[in-house]
This record gives C-alpha cells, structure tokens and sequence, in this order.
C-alpha cells in the first residue's frame, strides 16, 4: 500500500509487556507447541512422578511464556504509527499502512482489531488504543481535528 503523506501523530515501538499481554493467536500457539515440545523431550528423559521433571516442567513453562516476547521484539521489531487518516503497522521492516476506514475495534477496551477485514491483536500500549480509539472516533465522524 501506498505510504500515506500525512504527519505521525503518535509513535509506538511494542514493549516487553505489549507483547506479553497483548500478542496474536499465532504467537499463543506457537508458544504451546513449544511448551509440549519440551515437555515430550522432558518426559523421554525423567519419570514424570520425579521432583526434578516438576522442577523442570516448571521451568520450561516460565521460560517459554517469560522469554518468547524478547524473542518476538527482537525478530518482529513492531512499530505502530498513527496519522490523521491511517494506522501503519511496521513488522520485521514490513510496512503495512491501513486508512482508518478500514480500521474497527472488535470489543470495547480490548487489543482486538479489524484490519481490513481481519482480525488483528494490536501489540501496543493502552495509551497508544487511546489515541487510536480518539482518532477513530473523529476520523469516522468527519471531524477533521487538527
């Protein structure tokens, strides 16, 4: 898509806590596949009734949810960027840019979009749906406030 010309409003590059909070159904379960992987691999190497399989089961689970987000910024490198009439979403050095009429929030004070016509999780702050949720309100009302 076009980039569009207009000035950034408001500028977000996702946190660690955005994408542990706030990450996509293919993140969810590329996560569980990891978390049985490792629990197949434990499982081959120790009793399941043993302490240490607990311990390490454990572990695998911390390690699996607590470290998938580094690994999710430093590969993704997501940036959101909000203009006077579109939503541009920055994905491994992908730009996708989608007019505001096209943009839907799907459930009120949720993450959850509709981005041209699919559902989206938007990796972002609160504070960054806010000004999302401001710009939609007025794009759709015609109110041009500059």
């Amino acid at each position: 898509m076009k980039k569009p010309t207009t000035d950034v409003l408001y500028q977000e590059e996702s946190t660690y806590k955005d994408m542990l909070l706030r990450k996509t159904w293919r993140m969810r379960i590329s996560e569980t596949i990891a978390f049985v992987l490792g629990m197949m691999i434990l499982a081959q190497i120790l009793p399941s009734n043993n302490t240490a399989f607990k311990v390490l089961a454990f572990a695998i689970a911390i390690a699996v949810v607590g470290l998938a987000p580094f690994l999710y910024k430093s590969t993704l490198r997501p940036m959101y960027k909000l203009t006077k009439t579109h939503l541009i979403i920055t994905m491994s050095g992908k730009e996708t840019s989608y007019p505001l009429s096209e943009v839907e929030q799907i459930a009120e004070g949720r993450h959850f979009y509709r981005l041209a016509g699919k559902k989206e999780s938007l990796m972002v702050s609160r504070e960054f749906l806010s000004h999302l949720n401001e710009r939609l309100f007025y794009y759709k009302k015609g109110n041009k406030r500059r």
